[in-house]
Order: C-alpha cells, then sequence, then structure tokens
C-alpha cells in the first residue's frame, strides 16, 4: 500500500475536523500531494469508518493509481489546485459555520483585517464569483483553482471553505484561521472596518514565509 503514514494523517485530520464540527455527515474532504500523486479521502464513507486502505490515490491527471472507492466528488477541486499551486502539501475541503455564512454574502472577498490573514492567508480571503452546482465537478475544480490565485484560502460560493497548507499542519491551521477571519468579519455587521494595507500584507506574508522563527531580537 502507497503512502500508509501520509494516509494515517489524512485519517487523523478527518477525525479531528469532525470534532471540531468542521466536516459534517461526509461533507468535507482531505488530500495530501507526494511528487505526482495525491492522496484523496473516498466518497460517501463516513470518517470513523475510514481506514487507511480506503483512501483513493490518483496521479495528477486524474487516474487512479491505488484504491477500489470513488475518490471524494471534489477530487476536482484538490486536483486543480495542486496543478496551479507547487506549494501546496495538503488541502482540506470543510463545511464550516462562518465560512458558510460568508460565503451567502453579495461580496468577493473578505478583507484582510488581522494580522494572522496577511501572514497565513496572504491576504484577504477570495470567495469564487457564481454558485457552481456539486455535478458539475470540473467546474467547481476550475472555479476554486482560479480564484484561490497565491493565498493560502478560498471559499466557494453558497459552499464553503477551502484551505491550502504546504503540510498537515499548516493546513489544519489555514482551516481555523479562515473560519476565526469570517466569524470577525460577520461580527462587524453594517459597521466599518479598517483593513490592513497592501503594502503591509506583502511584508507580513515574506515574513512569514522566509523570516519567521529566524529572527533576532
Amino acid at each position: 500500500m502507497l503512502y500508509e503514514k501520509e494516509r494515517k494523517d489524512i485519517i487523523r485530520i478527518c477525525l479531528e475536523m469532525q470534532e471540531k464540527k468542521y466536516f459534517l455527515g461526509t461533507w468535507g474532504n482531505i488530500s495530501i500531494r507526494v511528487g505526482n500523486h495525491i492522496i484523496l479521502t473516498p466518497s460517501r464513507i463516513g470518517y470513523n469508518e475510514m481506514t487507511p486502505e480506503s483512501l483513493v490515490v490518483i496521479d495528477l491527471e486524474g487516474n487512479i493509481v491505488e484504491g477500489t472507492n470513488h475518490p471524494t466528488s471534489e477530487k476536482e477541486v484538490h486536483r486543480q489546485i495542486y496543478l496551479r499551486r507547487e506549494d501546496a502539501g495538503m488541502i482540506i475541503h470543510a463545511h464550516t459555520k462562518k465560512a458558510m455564512a460568508v460565503s451567502v454574502r453579495k461580496i468577493r472577498e473578505v478583507p484582510c483585517l488581522v494580522e494572522e490573514m496577511s501572514q497565513l492567508i496572504g491576504g484577504g480571503i477570495p470567495i469564487t464569483p457564481q454558485y457552481v452546482p456539486a455535478e458539475q465537478h470540473f467546474q467547481l475544480g476550475t472555479t476554486a483553482a482560479e480564484n484561490i490565485g497565491n493565498r493560502n484560502g478560498v471559499i466557494l460560493r453558497n459552499h464553503g471553505p477551502v484551505a491550502v497548507g504546504r503540510n498537515p499542519e499548516e493546513a489544519v491551521l489555514m482551516v481555523e484561521v479562515i473560519e476565526k477571519a469570517c466569524e470577525i468579519f460577520l461580527d462587524q455587521g453594517q459597521m466599518f472596518y479598517a483593513p490592513i494595507p497592501q503594502c503591509y500584507i506583502d511584508s507580513e506574508r515574506y515574513r512569514y514565509l522566509y523570516k519567521y522563527g529566524n529572527e533576532k531580537t
């Protein structure tokens, strides 16, 4: 069986997302990229019943390499983001309450309001322009990949958030930051807010990626 460690990481994080109510039923999926392969959660299998053998390995063209189950119906969201983002190591598509609430608002982005967003997300969180029905798998993936750009999160219109990380720990953190950012934004109501200027977003993101933890006091 290919990628035993990565499979266990996916199941562990699925259970964590379920415990936090970020995954409901079987609504939520995770993938890890290893080289030219993507390990995906399967379709319609509960997280408590999921085993390492349940997961599916595909290549970057979408062909099944290993596994007898169907990969998540949202595999194109994962595959197409990986094709555009060489830095992506794990992708989590969740169904978190605050981000889903934001997904129905007539806005195109959750503005960058707090430091965590500038450093971890890389700015505001884009929201895709229109709802894509679930059966339009390829279009859903295209829409997600085109709108995420260089950010580490995107919100699918009338659907839910997608978080990207270089590794599992960072991807989990991105889910948390997206949900927190959406909660802060919703708490503002119709009040005016003060977004972080773009020049500071760029410098804070650079600092997080290349200097954080190595700076002299």
